[in-house]
């Protein structure tokens, strides 16, 4: 049975966002151009996904295709979300004359503010939402809804370190950045990887990725294939802020699953500033914003420590790291957002004391203990540096 074509207003009107979700190749899409009167393209409150609202006199320029059949069709409708959109019938202008169409509008939750624009999303946004589409889509294929609003920022949170992951890949390729881990030292290091499948037995705010792989070995030739999990989270960033003055330094503490899941009878570790990169902000710039969020602090000059993997067994996690100079006259108290329920404690501490914790065990978080060595490293330089003197 023919299916009723849809009109694309939005992102799906790029083709190679439309194959990933329809399943069909580029090559074979029939999108037409068509053209939508009376309403407009508005950004839905808080995201940067577009909706469908009317607004006599206006005009919206998109595409119309027919879905080949009821799965194709399924598969649009799985990534527009039912929860969020419904479809509506619309007749919208083509050069072969009126075609009646359905077109996805917002339910009554979401709130347009503000134009959203297709060249401007295919200017800045279009890498970020290609990779969303790949795993939303596999999720579709595994039978998993996505529709929990507690998914969509874990989706956003990966593919945004699978986009910043690749641009690495891009400005090592093209000898513009350096190259790390053993690629650095190894003159024959191994390069060569091939998944030979991928799942995602579970995808919240955090992931599990299952993958089969083959990898070229350090003596040549290949390995077998390989059953490994990682644990996915997306990229993060850390800052320890430290005065040079009052030579002090400011560690936090809040409540962490991870020690909780294993048994540690106090959960509250002691670690340095800490969060996620959200959307095209640089490290620093999430460095700064997470130490106004997390210690109501403004940070001064930043020095990068390294950008590095955790665990990389298990994690697919990268963190970027920093030493920031602040003054930490009036540091303390309790901090955090309210809407993520952040309890987050301060903990303004002389640097010889920090180092003492260091040496008795007392720091167990990673990222706090690396950033604590390396201001150890640095600190005569920065105290030089930063206060003049």
């Amino acid at each position: 049975m023919p299916q009723t074509p849809f009109f694309f207003y939005g992102s799906l009107q790029a083709p190679e966002l439309l194959s990933i979700v329809s399943g069909r190749e580029e090559a074979a899409l029939d999108l037409s151009p068509a053209t939508l009167r009376d309403h407009a393209v508005m950004r839905v409150a808080g995201e940067g996904f577009p909706c469908l609202v009317a607004a006599p006199g206006g005009a919206v320029a998109g595409a119309v295709m027919a879905a080949r059949d009821a799965q194709e069709a399924a598969r649009i409708v799985f990534f527009e979300d039912e929860e969020e959109f419904e479809l509506r019938p619309v007749t919208v202008e083509t050069q072969a004359g009126p075609v009646e169409a359905r077109a996805f509008f917002p339910r009554a939750r979401l709130n347009p503010e503000g134009p959203w624009s297709f060249e401007e999303w295919r200017a800045r946004e279009r890498p970020l939402l290609l990779e969303c589409a790949q795993e939303i889509m596999a999720l579709y294929e595994q039978g998993t809804d996505w529709s929990d609003l507690s998914m969509w920022p874990g989706i956003k949170n990966r593919a945004r370190a699978r986009v910043r992951a690749a641009r690495e890949n891009a400005a090592r390729a093209a000898g513009a950045a350096p190259p790390v881990g053993a690629a650095a030292v190894l003159p024959d290091a191994p390069s060569d990887v091939r998944l030979e499948r991928l799942r995602r037995p579970y995808a919240s705010y955090f992931g599990v990725e299952e993958m089969e792989i083959r990898h070229a070995l350090f003596g040549g030739g290949e390995s077998p294939v390989l059953h490994r999990a990682a644990f996915v989270s997306g990229d993060a960033v850390t800052v320890l802020p430290y005065d040079p003055v009052r030579d002090e330094v400011l560690l936090i503490a809040q409540w962490r699953a991870g020690p909780q899941a294993r048994g540690d009878a106090h959960p509250w570790p002691l670690e340095v500033i800490a969060g996620r990169l959200d959307a095209e902000e640089s490290a620093e710039d999430a460095a700064r914003r997470e130490a106004r969020e997390e210690a109501g602090l403004a940070l001064g000059p930043c020095i990068p420590v390294g950008g590095y993997y955790p665990s990389p067994g298990i994690l697919a996690e990268k963190i970027e790291s920093f030493l920031a100079c602040a003054d930490l006259s009036a540091a303390g108290g309790v901090h955090g957002l309210e809407e993520e329920a952040e309890d987050i404690a301060t903990l303004r501490l002389p640097f010889a004391e920090a180092m003492a914790l260091v040496d008795r065990g007392a720091v167990n978080s990673a990222t706090a203990l690396v950033s604590l060595l390396q201001l150890a490293r640095l600190r005569e330089g920065l105290r030089k540096d930063w206060t003049g003197l």
